[in-house]
Order: C-alpha cells, then structure tokens, then sequence
C-alpha cells in the first residue's frame, strides 16, 4: 500500500532530517501504568506494523521496552506525525486519544537525532550505561525490517547509532558504571544468603539493572528463578530468556516466604511488597535472611521493610556507594558522552549533506561538459581565449535570465536568498574583500 511515508525512502537526502519524527512515551513522560497499557508485545507488533502502515507510516521503527514505548519515523508530513500515531495508539489499546497527551513527547529533526543516539548509547536508560537497551534497539529495527517498514534513510540512522553507541563505550566509562552496580549487586546478595546454589530468587519486572544481575547470580550457580510483570508476554518473553518460572502478580504473597532473593523494577504508582507481608514470610522462614534490591522509581518495595530484622533493602544509590562509583564520576562519563552524541549528530549531518550533494555536483559538471563540447563543436578554430570567453557567456546565460525573473518578484531593499547562495557557493564575498 502506497503512503505519504513510503515515498520518504526515496526522498532527496536533504529533506531527511526535516521528515525525522520521534513520538512516544518513555519513564521521563509517562508513568508505569500508561507504558504498561501501550507496551507491545513481540507477537503483537505485526498487527501494530499493519495499523501504522494503514496511517500512512512506511517508514517506522517501533521502540517497545519496559523503560520506553517510542515510533521513530520518516514523514512526508511530520507536523501530523503525533496525532496520526495518538490515533493509532488509542485504536490499539481502546484508549481514548486524549488520554495519551499528558504522557506523550515529540521530537523532530537533529533533536529526534540525538535521542535516538542517545537512547542506543544508554543515556537515556533510568540506569545509564546499561548494556540492555543497545540490544532492543537492534532488535526493533530488524523487526521494522521484516514488517517492510525500513527504507534506507532509517537505516542508515539506525546504523549510525550503533557505531555511536560503541564510541561512547570505548572513549568513556559510562558502562562501567551499570558494570559496577550489578557486580555490587551481587556482592550484598551473596553476604545476605550465602552460596546460590539453593536460593531462590523472585524477579519483579525487568528494570535496567535487574536482569543484568539475575544473569550474573546464574553464572555464580543460581537455578530457581520466578519472573512475575503486570503484562503476561513480558514475563513470558524474560522467563524463556532466563529460564524461569512465571507467576501472576497476585501470587508474590504465596511464595514470598519460600524467596531468597526479589528484584524489582516496576515502578508502580503504590510499592507491591508492603512490610507487612515481609514480616509474616520472614517468621514462617524463621527469620531466614532476605535480600531485597529495589531498582524501581518510584519504589516497589515499602521503605519500612528495610527495618524489619533478617529483611536488607538495598536502592541504587546503596549500590553505588558499595561500588565505590560515585555520582560525581557517572555524571562525568555522562557529560563526556552527551558530547560524542552532540558531535556524532552534527556530523552526520553534515555527511548527510556531502551526500546529498554529490549528485548534484556530478549533474553539474556534466552538464558543464556538454556545453564545452558543443561550443567547441560549433567553433572548431577559435582559440583557447575565444573558446573559455564563449563558454562563460553560455554557462551564465542560464542563471543571468532566471535571477533576473527572481529579481523582479522581490522587493526593493529585500535580498533574493537565491544571490546569496550564489555568493556563497562561489566564494563572491571574498572576491569582493
């Protein structure tokens, strides 16, 4: 099906940054609740594709995480690009479409640039540095792939953030810092439960530190891991990934007391493990000790809890100050970052520019030929001096006659950008200094 976005594909080069849209709805915008009910599962996202596709959208990648239900596009029309995707979303979820202005953002052009290449170098993850969400974006861009729905202008986007994403690793520390805190992680898990052999761990949501941790707790020997989220197929998608068990969020009161080990990084409106229910599981575990990561904003579990005895509640900034990274150094490594992306927009532009430009130039000279050579055709015995003054006759005779319908549409005293191009492309200014 034809669309105002699939001729984007295809679209001179220049315009690409003017048709750059990015809309969604991320944990700076909207809360968990609102990301919950427009989360798109994977088995979800062909029938998602077909409706963005009957909107006019050909060229979209769809971002659909914990952390960030984001539509990255190229459009004919960006103006309308936020309400045609308000439409869609509310189509989707049965949502009424202003219900999603309040938690909804809008970027185009360099500033949609930058955060695409922010988001795939983790600065703009609620744990920045994590190594997660590189991934995800990968992984959306080949499912917009397989919808039909990359032209090559997203992709050369989508490329480019990779190789950003990989400068900001390697020039700065920004990841060991998510390295950091999920090794300090499991450091205060080990010194709460012993060997993990026998421990059984409880993950709550997926979060940014969460998995990276349970991945590191199965190297060190943990085998008995139970997934629990709000959404059915993100649980499912996290269990098959860690080979977990998956239980439904009424049922973390029933094996609370059996759980060494519990992650969350929901971020619900209300925490989902109230003290209460800590103190009764830690008297029928006899007071067993319990280690309790929160990761989430706002908090998961009850503050109170982290007073109970045998219970020890450990935030993010506990992590950081167990792993000796202060906030002083990730904000460092953050600020070198931002620089990389600062400079790896501008300067993708400007290839995108030169690329544009190259077969304009390419036009040009030929074109420039082909007088040449019909001058001289016609003029087989004049010479050189002759030949070059007859050739710039011909070549500005062209231009000379449409600056001069141009000029007579403008204004006394108003410049005519047309001229000023001209001056700038050949440097007239400087002739004139």
């Amino acid at each position: 099906m034809a669309s105002s976005s699939d001729s984007a594909t295809n679209a001179p080069i220049d315009t690409i940054f003017d048709q750059l849209v990015v809309v969604g709805f991320n944990h700076n915008t909207a809360s968990q609740g609102l990301r919950d009910q427009l989360f798109i599962p994977e088995d979800a996202l062909g029938a998602f594709y077909s409706r963005l596709i009957a909107a006019g959208f050909g060229n979209v990648v769809v971002l659909s995480t914990c952390d960030r239900v984001e539509i990255v596009a190229l459009d004919m029309d960006p103006t309308s690009v936020e309400q045609r995707l308000r439409t869609v979303f509310a189509a989707t979820t049965g949502m009424a479409a202003a219900e999603l202005n309040d938690g909804s953002f809008s970027l185009s052009g360099p500033h949609a640039l930058s955060h695409l290449f922010a988001i795939s170098a983790s600065l703009e993850s609620q744990v920045v540095g994590e190594s997660e969400v590189l991934g995800q974006v990968k992984e959306a861009q080949r499912q917009a792939d397989g919808a039909g729905c990359l032209g090559s202008g997203l992709k050369r986007i989508f490329e480019r953030s990779y190789v950003v994403a990989k400068q900001v690793r390697t020039e700065t520390t920004i990841g060991e810092s998510a390295v950091s805190l999920a090794a300090a992680a499991c450091q205060a898990a080990r010194d709460v439960v012993g060997h993990y052999e026998d421990a059984h761990a409880l993950l709550i949501g997926a979060g940014d530190i969460n998995v990276p941790v349970v991945e590191k707790l199965r190297l060190q020997g943990l085998r008995h891991i139970t997934v629990v989220d709000v959404l059915a197929p993100r649980a499912d998608a996290l269990s098959r990934r860690l080979g977990a068990h998956v239980l439904g969020m009424a049922e973390i009161g029933d094996v609370l007391a059996e759980t060494d080990i519990v992650l969350s990084g929901l971020g619900s409106a209300q925490p989902i493990i109230m003290a209460s229910s800590v103190s009764g599981a830690l008297k029928k575990r006899r007071f067993k000790p319990m280690f309790f990561l929160d990761a989430a904003v706002p908090k998961d579990v009850d503050s109170a809890v982290g007073k109970l005895d045998g219970a020890y509640l450990f935030t993010l900034d506990d992590l950081e100050r167990i792993a000796l990274k202060g906030q002083e150094q990730r904000t460092r490594a953050a600020i070198e970052a931002r620089l990389i992306v600062d400079d790896a927009v501008e300067n993708f532009m400007q290839a995108e520019a030169v690329r544009m430009a190259a077969p304009l130039v390419v036009a040009l000279r030929g074109h420039f030929e082909a007088m040449r050579a019909e001058i001289l055709a016609e003029n087989p015995d004049v010479t050189a001096q002759e030949a070059t003054q007859l050739l710039i006759n011909r070549l500005l005779h062209g231009p000379y006659r449409a600056l001069r319908k141009m000029g007579g549409s403008v204004d006394d005293g108003e410049s005519l950008p047309e001229a000023e191009l001209l001056s700038r492309l050949f440097g007239l200014e400087k002739d004139k200094d």
